[in-house]
C-alpha cells in the first residue's frame, strides 16, 4: 500500500488531552492538515485544544468526553465518531502507568489500568478495523505501546504487561490486516517527558525521557509509512538491539536496580 495521506482526512485520537496525545494532535493539525476527533476524560482540556487547532491550523475538530476503561463508553465513542465523520484512521494512545511497587495501588486501580490499556484499546481496535476495511480507503491504526512491552520492567510490572499485550496484538494484526487493505502500526516509545512522568519518583530517570514533540513526530511518521513496529530515538533503538543480545534476566535486573534507586531517593 501507498503511504497514508492525512490532509483533509478524519482521524480518531484517544488520550488527546495531555502528553503525547496532545502533542500528536498539534502536529497532525499543523503539519498534516488532519481533521481530528479528540477523545479524553477532561472536557476543559479537550475544548481548549480543539479551539487552538481550529483557530491556528484551520482544521475541523470534534470532541468526545469518555473514560475508555468503561466498555459502554468505548462503544459510544466508536459509534458517535463513525456516524459523524468518515474516519480514515486512528491513534489509540489512551493509557495509564504506575511507577512503584506493584501492590501499592490495590486491585481496583490495577484492574482499571488493565481495563484501559488492554480491554479498552482492544475493543476500540476491533470496532475500527472492520469499519476501515469496509470503507476501502486503505486507512490505518497506530497502537501506542511502549518499550516496556518489549522487555519486562520491574516497578512498572503491570503496566509493562499491558504494553506487552499491545505489542503482540498490534504486530499480529499488521500481518492479518495488510492483505485486507488496512495497516496496523505498533509504536513503542521509551519514557516520555510528560505529566505522567512529572512526579518526584522519576527524578532519577530524567535523562532517559524523550521530549514529547520528538516522540510524536516519529509516531506520526510511523503511522503514515505503515511501519510494523517503530521505536523512537536512535539511542532507544540501539538499546533494544542490545537487549535482545544479552540475557533477559541481566537486563531486567540492571534496569530494576536503577528504578529502585530512583524510588528510594524520592520517598
Amino acid at each position: 500500500m501507498e503511504p497514508m495521506q492525512l490532509r483533509g482526512r478524519w482521524l480518531l485520537l484517544t488520550g488527546a488531552s495531555a502528553g503525547l496525545g496532545r502533542e500528536m494532535a498539534l502536529q497532525l493539525a499543523r503539519d498534516h492538515g488532519a481533521h481530528l476527533v479528540l477523545v479524553a476524560r477532561r472536557e476543559d482540556r479537550l475544548r481548549e485544544l480543539a479551539t487552538r487547532l481550529e483557530q491556528n491550523h484551520r482544521v475541523k475538530t470534534d470532541i468526545l468526553v469518555a473514560d475508555l476503561a468503561q466498555p459502554d463508553q468505548v462503544e459510544t465513542v466508536f459509534r458517535t465518531a463513525s456516524e459523524r465523520h468518515p474516519l480514515y484512521g486512528a491513534v489509540l494512545n489512551a493509557g495509564v502507568t504506575h511507577f512503584g511497587d506493584w501492590d501499592e495501588l490495590g486491585w481496583d486501580k490495577l484492574r482499571s489500568m488493565i481495563d484501559l490499556n488492554v480491554v479498552g484499546t482492544t475493543r476500540l481496535a476491533t470496532l475500527l478495523l472492520p469499519y476501515l476495511e469496509q470503507r476501502g480507503e486503505h486507512g490505518g491504526l497506530l497502537l501506542v505501546a511502549s518499550m516496556a512491552g518489549l522487555t519486562p520492567l520491574a516497578y512498572q510490572t503491570v503496566y509493562s504487561a499491558t504494553k506487552a499485550y499491545l505489542v503482540h496484538f498490534g504486530c499480529g494484526l499488521w500481518h492479518e490486516m495488510m492483505p485486507r487493505g488496512v495497516s496496523v502500526t505498533t509504536f513503542a516509545p521509551g519514557g516520555i517527558d510528560t505529566e505522567m512522568t512529572a512526579g518526584q519518583r522519576f527524578n532519577g530517570l530524567r535523562s532517559w525521557l524523550i521530549p514529547p514533540e520528538v516522540c510524536a513526530r516519529e509516531g506520526i511518521l510511523a503511522l503514515t509509512r505503515r511501519d510494523y513496529l517503530h521505536i523512537p530515538g536512535a539511542v532507544y533503538r540501539a538499546g533494544s538491539i542490545l537487549t535482545r543480545l544479552l540475557p533477559q534476566r541481566l537486563v531486567v535486573g540492571q534496569v530494576a536496580a536503577r528504578y529502585r534507586k530512583s524510588l528510594l531517593a524520592n520517598r
